[in-house]
This record gives C-alpha cells, structure tokens and sequence, in this order.
C-alpha cells in the first residue's frame, strides 16, 4: 500500500471512512515497515522521537532561531 503524505496525516488523524480505517489497520497490524513507518509519522507531528541506545520516547522542543533586534540609529551613533 503506498500512501501520500496527506494520506497518512487523515488516516494518524482518523479522518478516513471506516472501511478505510479498517483496512488500513489491519495493514499495520501485520506489516513491520508500514507499521514503523505510522509510528515515525506520529511522533514526528507530536513532538516526539527516540533517542538513546534504548530508544526511549523524548520530547522535541520546536527550534526557534535567535534573532538580534535590530540596532537603532541612536546605538550606532552612541558607539
């Protein structure tokens, strides 16, 4: 079963039709990838990710890029 991105984040999200739902889960409930593959996903749009030698689930804080304020006129004058 090959799925796109968008379809993945509605079935994650069980925003499907339950027959979809359905076969889908029955899909990762015997398919190793697949089922790693939903897992990875999840943990990706939750914040989360496994790290470690034992792989343990930590929480992933969104980066937020420093940046200076902008210098003003009377700071460029000062120096």
């Amino acid at each position: 079963m090959h799925l796109r991105e968008h379809e993945i984040d509605r079935y994650l999200a069980r925003e499907l039709d339950e027959r979809t739902l359905t076969g889908m889960d029955a899909q990762a409930s015997v398919s190793l990838p697949w089922n790693q593959l939903l897992a990875r996903r999840a943990m990706e749009q939750t914040g989360w990710e496994r790290r470690g030698f034992l792989g343990r689930l930590v929480r992933i804080e969104p980066r937020h890029e420093a940046i200076a304020p902008p210098v003003q006129e009377e700071e460029l004058k000062a120096a």
